[in-house]
C-alpha cells in the first residue's frame, strides 16, 4: 500500500491536510494517510473512509498531544482505543535511546504493544547513534520501518551506499514499512523528492509488499509541501 504522511503536508489546519490528501489520492495513487507529527491529529476528527497508519506520538485529545512511550504501557491506551474504533492498518514508532533500556527490554515491549493495540507495529531506523536501530549493529529482532532519509544520514549522503543498505535490509525480510523523503545526508530535513531519485522505479514493487509512505512530496507536487518550508521558499513570513 502507498500512503502520505501528515509530516509531508503539515503545519496547516488538520482539515486542510486531509483535503490535500484527498486531492493527491488519484495522482499519487494513495491508499492510506499516515497520522504523524506536523499538525494536530485529533482523536475526535471524522476519519470515515480513510485507512490510517499511526506514527509515533501523533494523536491529540482535547487539544493535548498524547505521548506514546514504548517503555510506559499506560501511554498506549489512547492509541489502542483509537485503533479499535478507526480503520488503522498499523503503527510505527521511534525506538528509545540505548541508555534507556536493554535490547531485550525493547523487543519485549514491542511484542506487548502489538498485543495491546492489535495492529502490526514497526520500529523505525533512526539517524543518530544514541538510539536503538541507528546502525546495522543496533537493530532489533522486530519488523522495521526503513526511513530512506535516515539511511542516507548513516551513509553521510552517499546515494549508492544508501541504496545498498536499504536493499540489504529489505532482503532480510525484517521490514514492514518504508518512509520516503530526501535530504543532503547531514540532517533529516524532509526535502522534496527529486524525480530521478534511485527508489522512484521501485515504489510500484515495494507497495505490493510493504506500507510505503511519502514523508515528503515528490518535486512536482511542491505546492502542497509542508507549510513552513513552502513559505520560506516563497519568502513569506509566518
Amino acid at each position: 500500500m502507498l500512503g502520505l504522511s501528515i509530516t509531508a503536508i503539515g503545519l496547516r489546519p488538520f482539515a486542510e491536510c486531509v483535503d490535500i490528501f484527498q486531492k493527491l489520492q488519484k495522482p499519487l495513487q494513495l491508499d492510506f494517510l499516515e497520522l504523524a507529527i506536523g499538525s494536530n491529529c485529533s482523536t475526535d476528527f471524522d476519519y470515515s473512509g480513510i485507512p490510517l497508519i499511526l506514527h509515533d506520538s501523533c494523536l491529540y485529545q482535547d487539544g493535548i498531544r498524547k505521548r506514546l512511550n514504548l517503555l510506559r504501557p499506560q501511554s498506549w491506551n489512547v492509541y489502542a482505543e483509537f485503533a479499535a474504533k478507526k480503520d488503522v492498518r498499523g503503527l510505527s514508532l521511534h525506538p528509545p535511546r540505548r541508555n534507556d533500556c536493554t535490547l531485550k527490554e525493547l523487543e519485549t515491549a514491542l511484542l506487548q504493544l502489538e498485543k495491546v493495540i492489535k495492529v502490526p507495529v514497526y520500529i523505525e531506523v533512526m539517524p543518530t547513534e544514541d538510539y536503538w536501530c541507528s546502525s546495522m549493529e543496533t537493530l532489533v529482532n522486530h519488523p522495521l520501518l526503513i526511513d530512506v532519509s535516515h539511511i542516507l544520514i548513516w551513509s553521510q549522503g552517499d546515494i549508492n551506499l544508501t541504496q545498498q543498505t536499504c536493499l540489504k535490509l529489505l532482503n532480510s525480510n525484517q521490514v514492514g514499512e518504508i518512509h520516503l523523503s530526501h535530504n543532503q545526508g547531514k540532517a533529516d530535513t524532509h526535502d522534496l523528492i527529486p524525480m530521478d531519485i534511485w527508489f522512484n522505479d521501485l515504489i510500484e514493487e515495494w507497495k505490493q509488499n510493504y506500507f510505503v509512505t511519502f514523508e515528503s512530496l515528490p518535486m512536482n507536487f511542491s505546492e502542497y509541501e509542508r507549510l513552513d518550508k513552502r513559505r520560506r521558499k516563497l519568502g513569506v513570513r509566518s
